[in-house]
Formats: C-alpha cells, structure tokens, sequence
C-alpha cells in the first residue's frame, strides 16, 4: 500500500517543466536563465531541497544570483500551485516541484531525509471527512516520521 517513490522519467520531469513554464508564461512571468536554471534543480532532485539548498546549485550556474531571487520565484510557484512547500518547526522549510499536489511524506527525525509514499486512499479519506464534518477541505498534509534506514544502522554501528 505505502511505497517510497524515488524516481521520475526524464520524458514525466520534462513533461513537468513544460507545464511550470506554461502555467507561468500565461501569468506572465518571464522564464529567465536563472529561473529556468532553479526549475532544473528543484525537478531533478529527489531529496525535496530547502530555499539554501536550491540557491547553492543556481549560484553554481549563475554566481550573481540572489537569495531574494530564489524566494521570490519560489514565492511565485507557490501561489500558482507548481511547488509543494513541506514546512519543518525548528528546520527550514523544503519543496518538491516534482509533485506539487499534496500527497505524504516519510521523513527522518534524525537526517531530515524526505520520501514520497504513494497513499491511494487519501483523497478518498478527505472526502469523508468533508462529508462527514460539513467541512469544505482546501488541504491537506500527512506526514510519518521515523528513523531512515540509514540513520538506523548508524545508531546500531
């Protein structure tokens, strides 16, 4: 029922980058080099990377690029639904363009890795919650935490 997804097809992450560039070109947003750039570093990484994380690998490309750049963008993303945020309390917060719609999250309290899990019920779970309360659902977030294998055999070691 739960299984970790770790991988998207190039032919699914370009499909991906076509529809950000499109849902941002039609609010008018201009995709420039430094945009596009962050787009490739929040598509290809499996590991849902913080605003630091994502500036680091554009700077790389682009050493002038600001932080405020970054957040701003990331900013943009999210008010037209293309990127997830996945909020940590004492820890910076993270987002997955991979993915932007909400679904759960395996994460370790330890190294603060991020997994996808695949939970076909959810939307289902929500619905009867809407019916069953009155209430209108406008989100959702399911997260487990736990100690990654890795972090596990460490401690063992």
């Amino acid at each position: 029922m739960a299984t970790p997804t770790r991988t998207l097809a190039t032919d699914q992450l370009e499909s991906r980058l076509l529809e950000i560039k499109t849902v941002l070109g039609a609010r008018g947003a201009v995709i420039t080099p430094r945009r596009a750039k962050l787009l490739e570093v929040l598509l290809a990484s499996e590991v849902h990377p913080t605003v630091g994380e994502i500036h680091e690998e554009v700077r790389g490309a682009f050493p002038s690029t600001s932080l405020a750049t970054i957040y701003n963008t990331i900013e943009l993303l999210k008010a037209t639904g293309q990127v997830l945020e996945i909020q940590f309390s004492g820890a910076a917060n993270r987002y997955d363009g991979r993915r932007p719609q909400p679904h759960a999250h395996l994460m370790c309290s330890r190294c603060e890795t991020i997994e996808d899990v695949d939970l076909t019920d959810l939307e289902e779970q929500a619905q009867a919650i809407s019916a069953s309360t009155g209430y209108k659902i406008v989100g959702r977030r399911t997260d487990y935490y736990g100690i990654c294998p890795s972090c596990q055999v460490a401690e063992e070691g």
